[in-house]
């Protein structure tokens, strides 16, 4: 999944923040309860509790060197600051 996917969903409420100097993404996934997030090469790995147990999403990032970082199910996604 990209991030041009996560803006476009209708279940899920994502902003994008273009600034000159790189981007910022914040996205509610909905996760309740223990979510966390790393971030390899290009992809960022959000493992979360499911309905039916641990559940992974996986998104693509548009370079290497971003941040990511969850907080309450909102997953923030520096690129370039």
């Amino acid at each position: 999944m990209t991030l041009k996917h996560i803006t476009e969903r209708d279940d899920v409420f994502a902003r994008s923040y273009e600034y000159e100097d790189g981007e910022v993404l914040a996205a509610d996934l909905g996760v309740a309860g223990n979510a966390s997030v790393d971030v390899l090469d290009d992809t960022a790995i959000v493992v979360f509790e499911g309905e039916d147990g641990p559940e992974q999403v996986e998104f693509q990032l548009p370079e290497e060197g971003a941040e990511a970082f969850i907080t309450n199910g909102v997953l923030t996604i520096e690129v370039g600051l």
